[in-house]
């Protein structure tokens, strides 16, 4: 069978199966919101700005088949205004690009200045009951226990940069996951993606001395061998997380070297409610390049192996609600091989139980400049309605 078509049975068995189940749930939910966000490139106040317009409107839907399936599609509609789609060839396919076995992105029409897109990133059937659970379609199977760098989210990594994308990217997978008691599980998951390269891993969680802790073993895209370890707990009323992954290539397997990455991160709330965290990776992969590009900014491919640049990068970022109704951070990542650092200033402003208006810059500061390293400022104005 196609993958196309395994992936619509998947889908469609339950809606036929719901015939059998004696009780009667056929329960939807539908939630969503729309963003419109205003960007802005700039070397300093005195070069040309380079903008963009996007108005976002997310939609969500679930349905409670019966009280064992469920079925969920999410997707999102965007339109894009302004300059940055001429300034940077290539850049409205980045939205269009679908890394899955079954392309569910399309650019409805575009112009020099000008996208509208729909995207489906989440379209699954779930079947449930005390112990088991099984999940095929695109899903996000969240591995990862840190926030900015994930070595063991092998299936669907993310960017941080991406702030805008919230729910993060998800895979063409099915997933098994046993639940052996309350804090335990064992999970198989496989994956196929655009170039028909399978992911599959397992992985086994349990807790023990207060801490979840997990591992994990699989093959990557048919390339590499990976096992991994992840970790999250308390250190004197903190949160302590951690993952470490190594990645060893299937060809010539005992030829050639494997890359080990491994992320580390601690956070803590004070009385006064300042949030304080900090992560350390660590990139055994050599060959990364800059990643700095607009597309690998917000990349939605990105891979495990590869999170950042090479050797040590730290991240820190401070948070602090100011009035109950504002609340302001600054964030920085910085890597001394590649000399430089990323300051990342937010304020949030809540007008409304639903309405909220944030202001976002992302600030590239290079030690040592050239014609390839220059710095940079990307602003962000983004209003949100939730429903």
């Amino acid at each position: 069978m196609k993958p196309k078509g395994l992936f619509l049975l998947l889908f469609f068995i339950p809606v036929f199966l719901t015939a059998q189940d004696s009780v009667k749930v056929n329960k939807v939910t539908f939630n969503g919101y729309v963003k419109d966000m205003q960007s802005f490139i700039f070397k300093d106040f005195s070069s040309t700005w380079i903008n963009s317009n996007m108005i976002n409107n997310r939609l969500n839907f679930k349905w409670f088949i019966t009280p064992k399936f469920t079925t969920s599609l999410e997707l999102a509609n965007r339109f894009l205004y302004g300059t940055m789609l001429n300034r940077f060839p290539g850049y409205s396919e980045t939205f269009e690009y679908d890394n899955g076995v079954v392309r569910l992105s399309e650019n409805w029409f575009k112009g020099k200045k000008y996208l509208l897109n729909t995207s489906v990133d989440r379209f699954w059937v779930q079947y449930s009951n005390s112990k088991l659970q099984i999940t095929g379609g695109r899903q996000r199977i969240n591995w990862g226990q840190n926030l900015v760098w994930n070595p063991n989210d092998i299936f669907n990594n993310y960017s941080y940069f991406d702030f805008d994308y919230e729910e993060k990217p998800g895979s063409d997978a099915v997933r098994l996951q046993y639940f052996l008691n309350p804090t335990s599980v064992v999970e198989f998951a496989a994956k196929l993606n655009k170039q028909k390269e399978t992911t599959l891993a397992a992985l086994y969680r349990f807790n023990r001395w207060n801490y979840d802790i997990q591992f994990i073993a699989g093959m990557v895209d048919d390339a590499d061998f990976i096992v991994g370890t992840g970790w999250s707990g308390q250190i004197a009323d903190g949160g302590f997380t951690g993952e470490a992954s190594y990645f060893k290539p299937l060809s010539h397997f005992m030829d050639h070297k494997g890359v080990f990455l491994v992320s580390t991160g601690y956070n803590y709330t004070f009385r006064n409610s300042l949030f304080l965290q900090t992560e350390v990776l660590y990139n055994g992969n050599k060959n990364s390049k800059d990643m700095f590009s607009i597309d690998q900014l917000t990349s939605t491919n990105l891979s495990a192996k590869n999170l950042f640049l090479p050797d040590f990068s730290l991240f820190c970022s401070a948070s602090y609600p100011v009035t109950p109704l504002i609340n302001c951070s600054l964030a920085a990542i910085g890597n001394p091989q590649g000399k430089l650092v990323f300051i990342i200033p937010t304020v949030k402003f809540s007008l409304s139980n639903n309405l909220e208006l944030s202001f976002i810059g992302q600030l590239l500061r290079y030690t040592e400049q050239d014609i390839f390293r220059q710095n940079l400022n990307f602003v962000y104005v983004r209003l949100k309605q939730s429903f």
